[in-house]
């Protein structure tokens, strides 16, 4: 899952004076940003929700949980080219302040549930066989958030996390790029470059490698939010906000959709099925499932910069709250899940879905004040570089 700055602060742009494109749309205030936060909150209310279902032994929900972390590689890129231009650095000063700073954000918190989950025996879903120990290498590979170039098995939620920290070298070049050809069309290029990356990845990969270790697969993913950024320079913003709700619920049914179809293929269109998914067989060719990914990205990036910022405003104020302690949802409500179900065992599913919930919400504030925000400011005093001195003439 994708960890962030839930709420870029003012961007500046860093461009020469004579290449500056339409203001920022998310230049000025900072409430500005609801439609952002509204999109974290979906995302990672869908982790959530399927971790849930599967707790609770229910199957229709299918795979929406992906949904969620897709929507978080598109966030997080869109997010973190607002950050840099706000920093308004370039060459190895910007690699550096960047990059120290998402090592402070992410490895803290990721670390620490390592930790927790080994030591407390926490399963990766409840009630479904228990805890089973990866092993040491596993372990470390956990810690240093390298699994996908150890090939060694994710602690459950971590397994988005490397392709994260992957793709935070390539950030910093991208927006220098970008900013020194700032046209849509250069992005879209470059979008179209990391589909052909990622799928020439695959095709020399044989038929019996795990997907899952595919190195650049979730790179259209994230250049999604890199074109979403560029759209945001230059598109003005026609839809309300409203539709911007309305969008994103279409889009979690569509996945849904066509994950029945997935599974099923032309017989999903017959008879009922009782559950719609019982295991992780899939009808249609493996590649679709790289493009499904990359198709609901590429949905979401392009679609985002249209909208108008909502105006509801108890949402706008829970979408900032969920947004702000979205990491630790996501790094706690495993754990919340396990307690609340497997050791208090409650009466109702209705009791453990309100127990988990609160227990989740009050994890994540937890661990925002004693872990994420101290980190965070850590990370900020270490990557202050001295300004650099003007050649004595």
């Amino acid at each position: 899952m994708a960890a962030l700055d839930s709420r870029p602060t003012t961007p500046v742009r860093c461009v020469p004076a004579s290449t500056q494109e339409p203001r920022n749309p998310f230049a000025g205030d900072t409430r500005d940003l609801a439609n952002l936060d509204f999109l974290r909150t979906v995302a990672v209310s869908l982790v959530f929700v399927e971790h849930l279902a599967g707790t609770a032994d229910f199957h229709g929900l299918g795979s929406i949980g992906r949904l969620g972390v897709l929507i978080f590689f598109v966030h997080t890129s869109l997010v973190l080219m607002f950050s840099m231009e706000r920093l308004k650095l370039s060459g190895f000063r910007l690699y550096f302040v960047f990059l120290v700073r998402r090592i402070f954000r992410i490895y803290p918190l990721s670390i620490l549930a390592v930790i927790a989950v080994t030591t407390f025996r926490i399963p990766a879903v409840s009630g479904a066989g228990g805890f089973q120990w990866i092993g040491w290498p596993s372990f470390f590979s956990n810690a240093f958030l390298t699994q996908n170039l150890t090939h060694s098995k994710s602690v459950d939620f971590l397994w988005s996390l490397p392709f994260e920290m992957q793709m935070y070298l390539v950030l910093p070049f991208l927006f220098l790029l970008l900013s020194r050809f700032p046209s849509l069309k250069f992005a879209s290029l470059i979008w179209l470059l990391g589909i052909a990356i990622a799928w020439s990845e695959w095709a020399v990969q044989p038929e019996t490698a795990d997907m899952n270790y595919l190195l650049a697969r979730y790179i259209p993913c994230f250049l999604a939010g890199v074109v979403a950024w560029r759209i945001m320079s230059s598109q003005p913003r026609r839809f309300p906000g409203f539709l911007w709700i309305l969008f994103l619920l279409l889009l979690v049914a569509a996945y849904r959709a066509v994950d029945i179809g997935r599974v099923y293929g032309p017989a999903a269109f017959g008879a009922v099925h009782g559950a719609f998914r019982t295991d992780h067989e899939i009808w249609w060719p493996h590649f679709l499932d790289l493009a499904r990914d990359w198709v609901f990205c590429a949905a979401t990036g392009v679609a985002l910069p249209f909208f108008r910022e909502i105006r509801i405003g108890w949402l706008n104020g829970l979408s900032r709250k969920v947004a702000l302690y979205s990491y630790g949802i996501y790094v706690a409500h495993v754990p919340a899940l396990w307690l609340c179900f497997d050791l208090l065992r409650p009466s109702s599913l209705l009791v453990g879905a309100v127990l988990s919930i609160a227990l989740t919400a009050a994890l994540a504030i937890l661990l925002y004040l004693l872990v994420e925000h101290p980190a965070i400011e850590l990370g900020k005093r270490l990557s202050i570089l001295p300004a650099p001195h003007p050649a004595l003439s």
